[in-house]
């Protein structure tokens, strides 16, 4: 039986889901209103927002794990050996959200891409504007 869709369409939830850590909560209470504003997004992308705020959850520990391991291994030479977890977890984290984001857009970029420039407004002149009649028309 296919999956029913009319759901898929209907505003992203405000509250974040439950299996969420408390970063990627925060970062998701605090996208939803802005998300919310512009419309764009829907329960379809919820997935994919999710993803987004563990992502940044998972950034935050990989930076704590960098601050207490440092970005390299060394062997008992105090030779690199080859980048601590940490910093490979940093970069898979930054490509992640970098293209959720720009998928979301949750970008600077992609967000400019949602405005338009139109042609600005012309004044429409009437004929009765140059007669005073105690209103303007």
């Amino acid at each position: 039986m296919p999956a029913d869709t009319t759901d898929d369409l209907a505003e992203i939830q405000v509250t974040p889901p439950k299996h969420l850590d408390q970063a990627a909560s925060h970062l998701w209470t605090n996208l939803i209103p802005e998300i919310r504003k512009m419309g764009y997004l829907k329960k379809v992308d919820q997935a994919n927002l999710e993803l987004y705020c563990k992502y940044y959850s998972m950034y935050l520990a990989s930076e704590e794990l960098i601050r207490k391991q440092g970005l390299w291994l060394y062997n008992k030479d105090h030779e690199a050996v080859k980048r601590s977890p940490g910093a490979t977890q940093l970069d898979a984290c930054v490509k992640g959200l970098r293209e959720l984001g720009h998928e979301l857009g949750l970008s600077f970029d992609a967000g400019m891409r949602t405005l338009s420039v139109g042609e600005p407004k012309q004044e429409k002149k009437t004929p009765l504007q140059g007669v005073k009649f105690g209103a303007e028309v």
